[in-house]
């Protein structure tokens, strides 16, 4: 082909994809970022990925109730740039979301910016190459990136909740675009997340937590393991409206300097549930009142936790004196490519 020919035939499909993104631009049907075009071809590749039938429906998704049928969670993953491989992992978050005791709907229209984080745990992370170590929270892995953002736009497309219209989130958060990591289990001195919540250690799996803010946790090398939950835990404030638990994603370096001395997860959960605490005195009267109420408080002090079991402990990222806590609970797990 004359290259004249192949310019323009590279200018065609450039002005082709810029309109169908102006096109889903102008519809809603995108998280504000480029999108590629779900062809008819494309989504069928997807659907046949994902092992099922185009028409089966996997729930309705609220507040619309709209019908997530293996079609339209296809077509959203490729709109979010996915490959057609990751379909399971997406399908069994979706599963998990639509749980009767998962806070779907109340998330797709409070103002506040809680979201799904997504916890990958099995062979498919090395299959689908999710990254479970270093720079695992983003940005740079495409499987991350993508399956997250994916669930974001099945949760606009399919569930309705179009920024401003259903979804009334007062401020938002860049973790609504993609919120989502493997566990590290190569590095991690435990069983995997997935093997304490009744599948086997070979499962592959995702678990969908009802999350709602990031905070990195910098520190605490070399000061022997009461200090390293002490410096954990002085970064786990009570947070009102997020207290639902605690989603610990240990760093390497420090999930082993705990391991070495003989802590499993149970010590620690019980240690940092211990730790992090504040006195009454240092919240607004309001606050604590309702903390108490709701069982993660008394008298004295208010906590993070109601019990070390909303402490979830896993083991991600790569070398570093570096931990993440996230604001997370009600975990939903599911074993990706099983049915419910």
């Amino acid at each position: 082909m004359p290259q004249a020919e192949v310019q323009l035939a590279a200018d065609s499909a450039a002005d082709l994809i810029s309109r169908a993104y102006e096109h889903a631009y102008e519809q809603g049907w995108t998280d504000g970022l480029p999108i590629i075009p779900a062809t008819p071809e494309a989504v069928q590749r997807f659907v046949a990925a994902s092992g099922r039938a185009a028409g089966e429906v996997i729930g309705h998704l609220p507040p619309r109730k709209g019908r997530a049928t293996v079609e339209a969670l296809a077509v959203n993953a490729v709109m979010a740039g996915c490959r057609a491989e990751y379909m399971p992992v997406i399908i069994a978050a979706v599963e998990g979301m639509l749980d009767p005791s998962y806070p779907l709907e109340f998330m797709q229209v409070t103002t506040n910016p809680m979201t799904p984080f997504l916890l990958v745990n099995g062979p498919v992370r090395r299959g689908l190459e999710i990254n479970s170590g270093t720079g695992c929270l983003g940005p740079g892995w495409r499987a991350n990136s993508t399956i997250g953002r994916a669930i974001r736009l099945i949760m606009i497309n399919v569930g309705g909740a179009l920024p401003g219209v259903y979804s009334k989130v007062s401020f938002g958060s860049p973790l609504r675009y993609s919120y989502i990591c493997g566990e590290n289990e190569e590095e991690s001195p435990w069983e995997p997340f997935h093997a304490g919540r009744g599948c086997a250690r070979g499962d592959s799996a995702v678990t969908v937590f009802k999350a709602s803010n990031f905070c990195n946790i910098s520190g605490g090398e070399g000061v022997g393991p009461e200090e390293i939950l002490r410096q954990i835990a002085t970064n786990m404030p009570p947070m009102y409206g997020g207290g639902d638990g605690v989603l610990l994603l240990l760093g390497v370096n420090h999930a082993r300097s705990l391991a070495e001395v003989g802590l499993g997860k149970r010590d620690i959960q019980q240690r940092l549930w211990e730790l992090a605490r504040l006195p009454v005195s240092y919240f607004a009267p309001d606050f604590a009142r309702t903390e108490i109420a709701a069982g993660r408080g008394d008298a004295d002090t208010v906590w993070r936790a109601r019990s070390p079991d909303e402490i979830y402990l896993a083991v991600a990222g790569g070398p570093g004196p570096q931990d993440v806590y996230i604001g997370a609970g009600m975990p939903q797990t599911r074993r990706i490519g099983g049915r419910r």
